[in-house]
């Protein structure tokens, strides 16, 4: 169990470190990348029983890695990154909560729910999501709007336009 455990956290702290190159294209980056390609490798190597662990932690222990300008909807609003996530059908999915843009975006009409979301949502926040499949990517707005009877907040696509 100890081993497991242990194992569960080395896998997280390689999964973070190859979060935090999901953000950024500076010198640092190649290094974080380099030093996480070698963890996650023996990491790895060790143990593959702890990935179920492993992607319940990636969830919990998401963490921002920087925060940069983006530009929805044609205004630029601050915004955190979490870096890049693996999704349970492989594609992959660099996420953005974007900064105060709830007001201004939630009156655009939704789309549907979104099928994977790999971090805890907040309430009433915009996310950004450039989701990799195939080697094309794919930009999604997302919305949480309040949390429902249960407590849990569910995450809906949403398409750009004229808020009513």
């Amino acid at each position: 169990m100890r081993i497991n455990r242990t194992l569960g956290l080395a896998l997280t702290a390689a999964v973070l470190a190859v979060a935090m190159t999901g953000c950024s294209n500076g010198a640092s980056s190649t290094a974080s990348s380099a030093a996480s390609s070698e963890a996650a490798s023996s990491v790895a190597a060790s143990s593959v029983a702890a990935s179920s662990e492993a992607a319940e932690s990636e969830a919990a222990a998401a963490s921002v890695v920087s925060t940069e300008d983006l530009d929805v909807n044609g205004t630029t609003y601050s915004a955190d990154c979490y870096g890049e996530f693996t999704l349970s059908n492989g594609d992959t999915m660099k996420l953005w909560k974007v900064k105060d843009a709830y007001a201004d975006l939630s009156a655009l009409p939704m789309k549907g729910v979104a099928e994977e979301f790999p971090i805890e949502a907040e309430a009433e926040q915009i996310y950004v999501a450039d989701v990799t499949s195939n080697g094309e990517t794919t930009r999604q707005y997302l919305r949480t709007d309040k949390a429902g009877r249960n407590g849990t907040v569910s995450v809906k696509t949403f398409e750009l336009g004229d808020a009513e």
